[in-house]
Formats: structure tokens, sequence, C-alpha cells
């Protein structure tokens, strides 16, 4: 989802009113500069945050956070500042996604299977990573309009920004599902290992 909104915006950015806003290069990095930004300051803090509270928490937040920028996306894209805010909102989430995640994944993993299951992490998003900017292509070649004043150049239409925004929700909302349900293993299996020391 990151990659597949972040990677859509500049397209958004720089493509003619009025599909887009017609800004230029600048334009586009004033508008992902909040997100790198909010990226650059939570992600140091995210990890003292963890340390703090533990791992769950903060990716249940996360998880929230980021499914609420993403719908707020979805409807609020209209100008460059709602744009820059809404992303802003979807870098705390994923901040505090990327650690917790991490976090759980290594402390719920036998000591002996830790590099196999981190190495299956990695992979996993570098597969999520180059689907979302694909699916995003996708939505952006196969709706596209003509813009007036730009000869016979196509952009993506509107349709396709409500599309990819629209998918990049739904997605964030099975993340919290997810989430929710790990949420509930984790606590059975506190539950289970309190119940054997108690019994030894």
């Amino acid at each position: 989802t990151m990659l597949m909104v972040y990677q859509t915006t500049p397209i958004l950015v720089r493509s003619p009113q009025p599909l887009g806003f017609g800004g230029d290069a600048v334009a586009s990095a004033t508008v992902q500069l909040p997100f790198m930004i909010v990226i650059l300051v939570f992600a140091p803090s995210s990890g003292f945050i963890v340390s703090k509270i533990g791992n769950l928490k903060p990716t249940v937040a996360g998880t929230i956070i980021m499914t609420v920028g993403f719908f707020s996306l979805f409807i609020f894209h209209s100008t460059e500042f709602m744009v820059a805010i809404n992303l802003a909102i979807v870098a705390a989430g994923i901040s505090l996604i990327q650690v917790g995640a991490f976090n759980i994944t290594m402390e719920y993993t036998p000591l002996r299977f830790s590099g196999v299951s981190l190495g299956m992490s990695v992979v996993l998003v570098l597969i999520g990573s180059s689907i979302g900017p694909a699916i995003a292509a996708i939505y952006m070649q196969t709706h596209q309009e003509l813009a007036k004043g730009v000869g016979s150049g196509s952009f993506p239409s509107p349709v396709s920004y409500n599309l990819i925004f629209l998918t990049a929700a739904l997605i964030s909302v099975i993340s919290v599902s997810i989430v929710m349900i790990l949420k509930r293993r984790m606590t059975q299996s506190s539950l289970k290992k309190s119940e054997m020391e108690a019994t030894r």
C-alpha cells in the first residue's frame, strides 16, 4: 500500500488540470515531504515506544492509523495540501507497524528459525513493494482521459486515483483484522504459558 500510493502521488501532482494538480517536480516533492519527515521522526521514536509499551499495542495502533489515513486519502485528495496531510498520517501508521511487526516476528519465532522467519518477512515486504505499484499502474493505464490543451496526450483519470486509494484502504482493513487475530493468539499463548508456569 505504501509504494502503491507513494508512487502514484507524483503522477497526480504533475498531471495537467483537471486530471491532476498541474504542478511541477518541486510541487511533487513538497506534497511528499510531510510523509518523509514523519517517517524520519517516527522511525527512531517508534523503537523507543515499543521498548516502553511492548510490540503489540504500537502495531495495532499503527494499522488503525494507517487505515484511517488511507480512507481519508480516498475521500479527501482534491488539493495538494489534503494529499500531503493524509500521507503524513499514513506514514505515522507505517512507522509504528514496521518496528512492532518485525519485533513480534522475532520474539515469537524459535531462536533456531529466527533467520528463516526474518528472511521470509523481508521477502513478503519486497513482494508487496512490487505488487503495489503494479496494481496502481494497471488502474492508471486502464482509466485514462485526454487533457484539454495538452495535444494528444492522455493522463490517468480521477477514477484511477479513486480506485488506487480505495484499494490501499481496503488492504489496510485486512491488515487491521490480521493484527486483531494476532492479538488474540498472543493473548491465548501468554495465558497458556502462565498456566504452565502455575502448574510447575
